[in-house]
């Protein structure tokens, strides 16, 4: 992208940001074949390895890279091969196993890596995603790790109901509130935890260093109507992909007490294999969950002023939006 790798100038990303159905995965490959892109995503389940159908993890494959031949990044992170997807390059998928804990902090040092690896091959690195603490603590340099543990604090929230905390954090924080994974409650632990020990709000944190990228970034907007439509038909091809027997087989390996089980379709399914519900209660659910974590989305992503909004398959005006942004001068 002709960057000056000696200069102090600012790297320049593309994010593409929205909520779950809206199509940033296709927009994401369109414009990484248009401009010489490799996309990371940023999504707090594809992370997950095995974890495919309930995640929306797009159809792709695995293959040795010229690309990625034993550096110090790779053994750090253990990327030894790339995930292509309709000739696209992909990174930020099946990183860990579903029982291994995965921080923000985790995937922030991971994609900072990647966005080097991606500007020094000459491509331009596009963050595709709809976990929006993930997308803020990259775009805008949050320090997620900065606050350490206080293990009598922790023991104590731990030892309460998830609904009990995840109440007490939406009057700490209401902002973080809205796109926590309120049924997590590994999570909703620590925001809760750093919000006690700073007396900030979690969402709020942010490192003292300036953000480190020059980025466009570009949000899908979808009519509520047709974005519950978008949903209903996923979750319908989720189930006649084989997202129970997925379920199943994660089940049958971890179980579904895991954190990353809570996550929406996999929680749902793991109370009907569990006979706690119908097969078909379970589909309503999913569907109903997934529209409330669209809506809280949109509420987030409605916030950031910088968001340049587009119709989903309006294609050119994304195209047209990236050529401008790319022929700017860079910010210093």
């Amino acid at each position: 992208m002709g960057l000056n790798r000696g200069s102090s100038m600012k790297e320049k990303i593309i994010a593409i940001v929205g909520p779950t159905a809206s199509g940033k995965t296709g927009l994401g490959i369109t414009l990484a074949k248009q401009f010489d892109g490799e996309v990371i995503s940023v999504d707090s389940r594809q992370v997950y390895k095995g974890m495919d159908i309930g995640t929306a993890k797009p159809n792709g494959k695995w293959s040795e890279s010229e690309i990625e031949k034993g550096g110090d990044i790779d053994q750090l992170f253990g990327a030894r091969k790339s995930f292509s997807v309709d000739g696209v390059v992909h990174w930020g998928i099946d990183l860990v196993s579903p029982n291994e804990d995965y921080s923000a902090a985790q995937f922030k040092e991971y994609a900072q890596n990647k966005i080097k690896e991606i500007v020094q091959r000459g491509h331009l690195p596009i963050i595709v995603g709809g976990t929006g603490m993930w997308l803020r603590a990259l775009i805008e340099n949050f320090d997620l790790a900065a606050t350490p543990s206080d293990p009598k604090l922790r023991q104590e929230l731990e030892s309460q109901r998830l609904g009990d905390l995840y109440h007490e954090y939406k009057q700490l924080d209401p902002e973080g509130a809205v796109t926590i994974d309120k049924s997590n409650k590994r999570r909703v632990v620590r925001a809760l935890e750093v919000t006690k020990l700073t007396g900030q709000p979690f969402s709020k944190m942010k490192s003292s260093q300036e953000p480190l990228y020059d980025v466009l970034e570009i949000g899908l907007r979808v009519d509520r109507k047709d974005l519950y439509g978008r949903i209903d038909n996923r979750v319908d091809e989720m189930i006649g992909t084989g997202l129970v027997d997925e379920v199943r087989s994660l089940k049958d390996k971890y179980g579904c007490e895991i954190d990353a089980m809570t996550g929406i379709g996999y929680r749902q399914v793991c109370e009907f294999l569990s006979g706690e519900e119908k097969l078909a209660d379970a589909i309503e659910h999913i569907k109903r969950d997934t529209r409330h974590y669209a809506k809280r989305q949109m509420t987030w992503f409605k916030r950031n002023e910088r968001i340049q909004w587009i119709e989903p398959d309006d294609t050119e005006r994304a195209g047209e939006l990236v050529k401008i942004f790319l022929n700017k001068k860079p910010t210093v």
